[in-house]
């Protein structure tokens, strides 16, 4: 004879005992043979009892209470009806009211009733049998529903038991102290040591405690783009020019997306600022369409976390509009203030002329053509740069043996990879101008972009990044 392990036996001891705890806290004593199968409990909740069916509708009774729910596998030599007369028969002996009962047809489309007593294992629909009621006990009333159904392997049992109670209400302790109370704000570290390489704060607004600026960009003078409106997704750009900053703040988590724009919103209308804009969530759009058409530098979050605002100051000395842009994910969070300062820009910079840039390459072999200005982030040249075009090519045409290189030169700011390729396409764009409209012969010049490897002056400053962005012209000595 085998021999049981002690781990089998160890189970087994366990499975009774909870049957055993299970029967002693029960309503009902279960079936010898019955398993439990799954089990639930809920210290007060509403319950659908079934109370009637009619042509397959099924009506409920909704009782609220401590509810216990337990579901047996019971073997297949018991019939479903046989398995809910054995309960009715204990329900009657403590003195239980049937609201309803049914057997086989009588019980309507089985699959319907399931939605109704949402059990808490898969039963069968064979054979079903069923039946409600309540028993006043000494202390409590008690509802009671009963189903049972099988197949051709096994019968199941799902049996629900409602004790009414008053819904327990002191279940979360209160600390009235709180109420007398300080509110307490979050204290921030200074992450100022983390800002993107020689960015700083507008001097109009302040960085919120703990943010740390993760991109930066400035200009003394160029174009971007904002939004004033959106239209079934489609954003109605507006162009500005002026002088450009644009922060992208990275902000502790602990803000709110509506912190961060109802602190951007009072700051600026306290400087005087009307806001002409705003949207929010979806109501903004994409964010990466708003990423693509306004080269927004905070992008990175859900729609539904967007805020955005467009404001303008009005002033003689030319308007000043602010935008922002706050999105985050449950990770991060961004806060994006752009400030467009309009202003006047300077076309008397070309200082070259025919004469100068003769004596320039005869000295040195190449001269930077000052006053080339072309559109911010762009190759497409200003009206200011014709001037400069006109006097290089008549240069050009006084040396029609002469080869030259048209060479691109950027800042430092930004990826490398981005400006190398913005610094070729200028000078390309230089050497189209030249061949196309004054007839310059291509085997004259040969475009070269460098981006920011050969800077002639200090990138830490602004002055010098924008002497490091030029295009320059150089002799060549090469017949290649």
């Amino acid at each position: 004879m085998a021999i049981a392990k002690p781990m089998t036996i160890f189970i087994a001891t366990m499975l009774m005992l909870t049957n055993q705890a299970i029967a002693e806290q029960s309503l009902f004593n279960p079936i010898n043979e019955a398993k439990i199968n799954k089990q639930s409990k809920r210290h007060f909740t509403e319950y659908g009892l079934v109370s009637s069916i009619k042509k397959s509708k099924t009506s409920t009774l909704n009782v609220k209470g401590k509810l216990s729910r337990i579901s047996y596998r019971i073997p297949i030599s018991y019939e479903p009806s046989h398995i809910i007369n054995s309960y009715k028969q204990q329900f009657h002996d403590i003195g239980g009211e049937l609201i309803f009962e049914c057997l086989h047809a009588s019980c309507g489309n089985v699959k319907t009733l399931y939605r109704t007593l949402k059990p808490l294992n898969t039963i069968p629909s064979q054979a079903a049998a069923m039946f409600t009621g309540k028993v006043q006990l000494d202390k409590k009333l008690v509802y009671v529903s009963a189903f049972s159904a099988n197949w051709h392997k096994e019968a199941a049992l799902q049996l629900d038991i409602i004790e009414v109670i008053p819904e327990p209400l002191d279940l979360v302790s209160v600390n009235p102290n709180y109420l007398s109370s300080e509110v307490k704000q979050k204290d921030f570290k200074d992450l100022q040591h983390k800002d993107f390489q020689n960015a700083s704060d507008h001097p109009m607004l302040a960085r919120l405690p703990g943010a740390y600026i993760h991109d930066y960009e400035q200009y003394n003078f160029g174009q971007t783009t904002v939004f004033t409106a959106v239209n079934k997704g489609q954003h109605i750009i507006k162009q500005l020019e002026g002088k450009i900053t644009d922060i992208n703040y990275r902000l502790p988590r602990v803000y709110s997306e509506y912190e961060v724009n109802a602190n951007y919103h009072s700051a600026l209308i306290k400087l005087g600022f009307t806001q002409t804009f705003s949207c929010k969530g979806n109501a903004c759009g994409k964010s990466r369409h708003i990423h693509n058409r306004i080269k927004s530098l905070a992008h990175n979050g859900f729609d539904e976390n967007q805020f955005y605002g467009l404001y303008q100051l009005t002033r003689p000395e030319g308007n000043v509009y602010a935008m922002t842009y706050i999105i985050g994910f449950p990770g991060a969070l961004w806060g994006e203030i752009k400030i467009v300062e309009e202003t006047q820009l300077i076309n008397d910079r070309v200082s070259i002329d025919l004469e100068g840039l003769t004596d320039k390459i005869a000295q040195t072999g190449h001269v930077a053509l000052d006053g080339l200005l072309f559109k911010f982030d762009s190759d497409e040249m200003l009206a200011e740069a014709n001037s400069v075009i006109d006097v290089v090519a008549t240069y050009l045409k006084a040396q029609p043996k002469q080869r030259f290189y048209v060479i691109g030169h950027t800042d430092d700011q930004g990826k490398q990879s981005y400006n190398q390729g913005l610094s070729d396409r200028r000078a390309k764009a230089v050497v189209k101008k030249l061949t196309t409209v004054h007839n310059i012969p291509k085997s004259q010049l040969m475009a070269k972009g460098v981006g920011e490897y050969a800077p002639v002056a200090n990138n830490n400053n602004e002055a010098g990044q924008k002497l490091n962005r030029r295009v320059e012209l150089v002799l060549r000595s090469d017949s290649k």
